[in-house]
């Protein structure tokens, strides 16, 4: 399904489509960017093979040793390390959802999933792996294998000092019986896997936006190569060693070393989206062979981290890599530096924020940077076009960061509605009710977009290191109504809505003379 359909909320109790996400809360406030906890090469591959690892760079700690040091103290809330077995993940407490998701939205399942044991006694088990397993394993319906471990959070009274700092805890499904999956989360549009169009009885819903970044290490980005276009990463990836590219003044070689390609595999959103934005195929961007290795010798890791490592170390100046930008958040000044990016057709370079040391996303909310993908949770729906499944439908809402939804259970212990838009900005993800444009594929021409519920303000208070609002960001209420503008999740939101002058990027490059149209010659590795 490649046209983009409208965020969801419920209504009467009922999921209906609106044009957009929005939360209620006006608290305010930048806090620090989130620890990254990203998954590791050996996750299962969600129900096609035995027992999965289930591992994360939290989870594989936490099925031996279930302790950390971490931000949130050391805790010991694993049964196995008392040398007993990993617990039934359905004899967890509460309502028990069971989620195959992109290992890139990870963080934002530990936020929501801690606020949900709280609040709502509800437990989220997840199995983290590639959007493109996630998407066709939730619309063949595949079930979770005999004893799958999967990763859970813990109410803050089962394991008082745990944050979402620290790993997730395991257990394990059912060792009789394989288990169904409750819903999927892509990390790109759906359409973009393999056996991606939903069949009759499945539907997607879209959630909040991951960018992508290019990163090559900081002596790289000193000696100034600081940024790069659509069609540079092209002709990198696509012709690799015979790379053509030529830039700076004397013109010198650039990212012609394939060894230096520092990529993720082709099932994972970072891959698939980056190579539909550039024009290539995910086979084209790493020319995988059936032994997992890539014909040229670039570079496929099993997670971003490795990627981040490797790129970080890396001596060369051809080194480069690619990560989500959140990751990359996490991470500035260990080492790599993110490019400034041109579409195609782009004259100027632009860097994801403002500025190389902000978090405000600038770029991609005003369309200058359009290396990006949705978030995506696909699900199954009734004749309706919703979930039967209330807490599906309740799960899905929070990540829509739709406000003061109740779960189906009520809430529990003096729980409070969940500011899943609050959840989302701290995981380093956008909302879509803060984007001006929007597009319908991966790669697809971005196109002007005006959230019917915006949250520009609400966003900007809420990113990392915030600085101060823009002045049109007025608090308000239903007692203190705007002068100017429209109230939406406690803040006067304009149209357009309030915006920073970015730091564009120039940079000499010298392309080959192309086919006789004037356009990409074809990748020849």
């Amino acid at each position: 399904m490649n046209q983009r359909m409208r965020a969801f909320c419920l209504v009467g109790g009922m999921l209906v489509a609106t044009a957009a996400a929005y939360a209620c809360s006006s608290s305010s406030g930048g806090t620090a960017p989130p620890v990254n906890k990203d998954a590791s090469a050996s996750s299962s591959s969600g129900g096609s093979s035995g027992s999965s690892s289930g591992s994360s760079s939290g989870s594989s700690s936490g099925s031996s040793s279930g302790s950390s040091s971490g931000s949130g103290g050391t805790f010991n809330c694993n049964p196995a390390l008392d040398g007993g077995p990993l617990p039934l993940c359905s004899s967890l407490p509460g309502h028990v959802m069971y989620i195959e998701s992109a290992d890139t939205q990870e963080t934002v399942l530990d936020i929501v999933g801690q606020e949900l044991r709280n609040s709502a006694n509800i437990t989220i088990t997840f199995e983290l792996t590639g959007s493109c397993t996630v998407v066709p394993n939730i619309y063949q319906a595949t079930p979770l294998p005999k004893n799958t471990e999967m990763l859970y959070i813990p109410s803050t009274e089962e394991c008082p000092s745990w944050t979402t700092s620290d790993p997730e805890l395991t257990c394990l499904t059912d060792p009789n019986n394989t288990t169904p999956v409750d819903l999927g989360i892509s990390a790109l549009f759906p359409s973009s896997c393999p056996n991606g169009t939903p069949p009759a009885g499945f539907a997607q819903f879209i959630g909040p936006i991951q960018a992508y970044t290019f990163v090559v290490p900081t002596a790289e980005f000193t000696g100034g190569q600081t940024s790069i276009s659509a069609e540079e990463a092209y002709y990198a990836f696509g012709d690799g060693l015979n790379n053509p590219v030529t830039w700076g003044t004397p013109a010198v070689a650039e990212w012609n070393v394939p060894a230096q390609f520092y990529l993720r595999p082709a099932t994972k959103s970072t891959l698939v989206s980056t190579a539909f934005n550039i024009g290539l195929t995910p086979a084209q961007m790493t020319l995988a062979g059936a032994d997992g290795g890539t014909s040229d010798g670039r570079i496929l890791e099993g997670s971003s981290t490795d990627v981040l490592t490797a790129v970080a170390a890396a001596t060369s100046p051809q080194a480069i890599g690619i990560l989500g930008s959140e990751v990359y958040d996490t991470n500035r000044g260990k080492g790599i530096n993110v490019l400034a990016y041109a579409g195609f057709g782009q004259t100027t370079r632009y860097y994801p924020d403002s500025t190389t040391t902000s978090f405000d996303k600038e770029n991609i909310r005003n369309g200058n940077y359009s290396l990006w993908s949705p978030a995506v949770i696909v699900s199954s729906v009734n004749s309706s076009g919703v979930s039967a499944d209330p807490y599906v439908q309740y799960f899905t809402n929070i990540i829509l960061g739709t406000p003061n939804i109740t779960p189906p259970g009520g809430y529990v212990d003096g729980g409070v509605p969940i500011d899943g838009l609050g959840a989302t900005v701290a995981a380093g993800l956008t909302p879509d009710c803060a984007m001006q444009v929007q597009r319908t594929a991966d790669g697809a021409p971005l196109t002007p977009y005006t959230p019917t519920a915006p949250c520009t303000c609400y966003y900007l208070s809420k990113v990392p290191s915030a600085a101060a609002l823009p002045a049109s960001c007025v608090a308000c209420s239903t007692s203190s109504p705007c002068t100017t503008g429209s109230c939406f999740n406690g803040y006067c939101e304009t149209t357009p809505p309030p915006s920073v002058t970015p730091t564009p990027v120039t940079k000499t490059v010298q392309y080959p003379a192309g086919t006789a149209d004037g356009g990409l010659q074809p990748p020849n590795p």
